[in-house]
């Protein structure tokens, strides 16, 4: 239940990433820069959240296998 909640999560971001990434370029191209900008800037706060808390996984995870190793 835990797999298919994360995939659920994981496809409507990618989801969203493309329709921002379209949008975007449909503004530029449309001459809405202004908009476009905005919409790149909230593109990047999103992929900027998703790496630190990616990251920040990782480093507990690393943490918790060194600490089992040692236990041993």
């Amino acid at each position: 239940m835990v797999e298919k909640k994360k995939l659920i999560i994981f496809l409507s971001f990618v989801l969203l990433f493309i329709s921002l990434f379209v949008s975007i370029f449909i503004l530029l191209f449309n001459g809405y820069y202004k908009a476009a900008l905005i919409l790149f800037g909230v593109l990047m706060f999103l992929i900027t959240l998703i790496t630190n808390s990616t990251s920040t996984d990782n480093e507990v995870y690393i943490y918790k296998k060194i600490h089992e190793n040692n236990r041993k």
